[in-house]
């Protein structure tokens, strides 16, 4: 009876030996040398992928080989190993808002470290600064800093990725008071091209903490974590939105150039056109009486608005009040999919009368749904900081243009080429030469002088030095030297 238990026991292990070994022939090397992720995995013949690639921009597609949702540092570095055995190319992905689908790694059959998931926030509230995991989105940041009365200075879109923000340098709420989203990042944690985890500060690789404060974005490693330096918010904010006749645009414009460089730092103001209205959005961090006073000097040469509203709100409040989505939508972001296309240039004195006009003419003209933002630099985010690869701090403004919604890939090439056309034309006759990285576009050229200017050779350097194998590469990502 004992041997024929002993007999069973034995053909059991057999057995098992023959299905682990089935379940290793028929593994390829991908699945195989991923199989210690503790996180999810996700290739491309699970009904669910189709869906999990469809980041913010339809207009550009890519097909990874795997998505690979790590959980922890330990699941970047084997993702990171695989990379480097198979040869394969390696992209992290934050939010999914690259505007060029950069985050699906700029081609197909890239393997991609999703970060959703390591999206740690742990406050001091006595340091005043905050652990964040690099998966985590803006809105849910804002939500969980204001609940502790605190807040970083970052952009106005709920699910926008911090990961990717911040290395690019991060302009947004708070911007002219307490700099870019990168300037307040006072460490981060990397996993590098060996695989190995980095910590990065002003003293400790403080190479890295230049290149990735400001042009970091894909081309280094992936980092995992940041370190951000904590504001307190304010008792109140003010909420400001007004709206004027678009006829009046030459004239709200010579005030902006006029008063702008000189508005209060605690002032952020957004001018929007289209072809059909012009609007402004802007934020004053304090209350309601403060704000009237500190906006009245732009207010006094600009045109008389049409509707004029200040809303006296929490810090959070006024996050739901400039996202344009649904206000539950803010703490808990999700994306909105659609076809665009993204043109950036910066200004440094102001554009003139004649630039307006052709201007305005293009959007009244242009095959599909275009508006231009123009964002009020300056204050805090224009001082020059030689810890960061930043280079844009001579900005008064800075000009996004984009195409939008159309129906069909040919409209959608047609307005895309309208857009490239224009832009060319456009910055080489009325901005200056450079344009913000974050707005990241394949099609325009001299791109790695208009976006890190005089630090580019610098950051081949420091490419060269912890990626010298160009691991960490799509099509604008920074080169390593040959």
């Amino acid at each position: 009876m004992k041997l024929i238990k002993q007999l069973d026991i034995i053909l059991l292990l057999i057995w098992c030996i023959l299905l682990i070994n089935l379940v290793n022939v028929n593994a390829s090397p991908l699945t195989s040398c991923l199989a210690s992720i503790k996180g999810q995995t996700v290739y491309p013949n699970n009904k669910t992928f189709p869906s999990l690639i469809i980041d913010e921009n339809l207009y550009v597609n890519y097909t990874p080989s795997v998505l690979v949702y790590a959980v922890n540092n330990q699941d970047v570095q084997t993702s990171v190993n695989c990379a480097v055995k198979l040869k394969m190319g390696i992209t992290a992905r934050s939010g999914g808002h690259s505007y060029e689908k950069y985050g699906l790694g700029g081609r197909n059959n890239v393997m991609v470290v999703d970060l959703t998931n390591m999206n740690e926030i742990t406050i001091d509230s006595t340091a005043k600064t905050a652990k964040i995991g690099a998966g985590n989105r803006l809105g849910v940041i804002y939500d969980k800093l204001s609940q502790a009365g605190f807040l970083i200075p970052a952009g106005t879109c709920p699910s926008v990725g911090i990961g990717g923000h911040s290395l690019g340098g991060g302009y947004g709420f708070a911007g002219r008071k307490y700099g870019l989203a990168s300037d307040n990042v006072i460490s981060m944690e990397m996993v590098d091209a060996n695989g190995n985890i980095l910590q990065i500060n002003n003293q400790t690789n403080s190479d890295l903490f230049f290149a990735l404060r400001g042009a970091g974005g894909g081309s280094f490693g992936i980092v995992t974590s940041f370190v951000f330096r904590l504001h307190e918010t304010p008792p109140q904010v003010t909420a400001m939105q007004f709206q004027f006749k678009r006829s009046q645009v030459q004239q709200l414009f010579s005030a902006f150039n006029q008063v702008g460089p000189t508005l209060d730092n605690n002032i952020d103001l957004s001018i929007a056109l289209d072809k059909g209205s012009l609007s402004i959005d802007g934020l004053y961090l304090g209350p309601l009486n403060d704000a009237r006073n500190a906006v009245e000097p732009f207010l006094s040469k600009a045109p008389k608005p049409t509707s004029s509203k200040f809303t006296p709100e929490s810090f959070f409040d006024s996050v739901k009040t400039f996202s344009y989505v649904a206000p539950s939508e803010v703490a808990k972001p999700k994306h909105h999919p659609y076809f665009f296309k993204a043109k950036s240039f910066l200004v440094t004195k102001g554009l003139t009368s004649e630039a307006i006009n052709v201007l305005s003419d293009f959007l009244s003209t242009v095959s599909c749904d275009t508006y231009a933002l123009f964002d009020l630099f300056g204050g805090a985010a224009n001082i020059v900081d030689n810890t960061s690869s930043f280079v844009h701090r001579d900005t008064l403004y800075g000009i996004q243009l984009l195409g939008q919604d159309w129906k069909t890939k040919a409209q959608g090439d047609k307005c895309v080429k309208q857009l490239n056309d224009f832009g060319k034309e456009f910055q080489s006759k009325y901005t200056s030469y450079f344009s913000y990285q974050n707005y990241i576009d394949r099609d325009l050229d001299d791109w790695q002088t208009r976006y890190y200017g005089n630090n580019f050779n610098k950051l081949v350097d420091i490419k060269t030095k912890y990626d010298p194998n160009n691991l960490f590469n799509f099509p604008q990502s920074i080169p390593v030297k040959h």
